[in-house]
């Protein structure tokens, strides 16, 4: 039903060229197919979620898109990658003075227990701290899609 629903208004923002709520509802489908184990599905949506948060140059997008993407990677087998993603994410939105809203931190720490106890707590404490390192939105994007790491 909430696909449903999130489907039809990505077309709206679609049709209305609005760039910030459709990557806020790329984000959202995203987490829906990571929460019903659909890894693949999840990594397209919050890729193109990234996308569209580049695009409009907004960094709370782009860390949300990120945290998406780390939700991906943890579902599909890579909680290092995820553990990156999440440090990426948060330096990001410290970056940008916007720190983690209520509303999105489920999400988060669903995926960083994922992470946690995949990776075990000093794997998992690297693995971060590599992320808050990553030079800003553009390496962090080229680690999120696989291009580097």
């Amino acid at each position: 039903m909430a696909e449903t629903h999130l489907r039809a208004l990505l077309t709206w923002f679609e049709d209305a060229a609005y760039g910030p709520g459709r990557a806020l509802v790329l984000a959202e489908l995203g987490f829906v197919a990571e929460e019903r184990g659909e890894a693949d599905s999840a990594y397209l949506r919050h890729h193109d979620g990234l996308t569209a948060a580049r695009e409009l140059g907004d960094p709370r997008a782009v860390a949300l898109a990120l945290e998406g993407l780390a939700g991906a990677h943890a579902l599909g087998g890579d909680p290092e990658r995820a553990a990156v993603l999440l440090g990426a994410a948060a330096a990001a939105r410290e970056s940008a003075g916007a720190p983690l809203p209520a509303a999105e931190r489920r999400d988060v720490d669903r995926v960083s227990a994922a992470a946690r106890t995949a990776l075990g707590e000093s794997a998992y404490t690297a693995a971060y701290g590599r992320g808050t390192a990553l030079e800003g939105a553009a390496e962090a994007a080229e680690y999120a899609v696989g291009r580097t790491g």
